[in-house]
């Protein structure tokens, strides 16, 4: 019974990594629509992150389930591999392989998500300058008048045509 949870750990282990690697990929995609500001292809692409956090979501509990029938708790890598030193020695190896992988791509998806946010921020902030800038140029402007009555706006004038009085 032992080995038949393990090979099912090891599957689902090598599943994560695989979603792991997909999400990472996603996460490249996305930093480059948002340097090239293609916002039409962020939704499709948002999606398909969302589809694959359900996967991992999905695989986490099937990982969640086998802690609970192995050792009758939720675990993680580190006691994976303590049981399978004491229970399952052939699974070692297996185990130590995984939580390298796990490890090294972890932070990797952290630091894409997090050069996405601020590339985000960017794209507000240069969204906002870009709003502010038409609503100015096209807010009607009060008129101010000198001493002769004439308009004396200080401002560039927006019509092709200035009449005097």
């Amino acid at each position: 019974m032992p080995n038949e949870t393990m090979d099912k750990l090891i599957s689902i282990l090598d599943n994560e990594i695989t979603e792991y690697t997909n999400l990472k990929d996603l996460f490249a995609q996305k930093r480059e629509l948002l340097k090239k500001s293609k916002s039409d292809d962020l939704g499709v692409l948002d999606n398909k992150i969302l589809v694959v956090h359900d996967v991992i979501t999905k695989l986490n509990s099937s990982r969640e389930g086998i802690a609970q029938e192995l050792l009758g708790k939720n675990a993680n890598m580190s006691e994976f591999i303590e049981y399978a030193e004491e229970n399952a020695p052939e699974y070692v190896e297996k185990l130590k392989d995984r939580k390298v992988k796990i490890c090294n791509i972890i932070p990797e998806i952290a630091l894409l998500n997090q050069q996405n946010v601020e590339l985000l921020k960017h794209g507000i902030i240069i969204t906002n300058k870009m709003l502010e800038t038409i609503i100015n140029a096209f807010a009607p402007q009060g008129s101010y008048y000198n001493g002769a009555g004439k308009t004396d706006t200080h401002d560039m004038d927006m019509w092709t045509i200035s009449e005097e009085i």
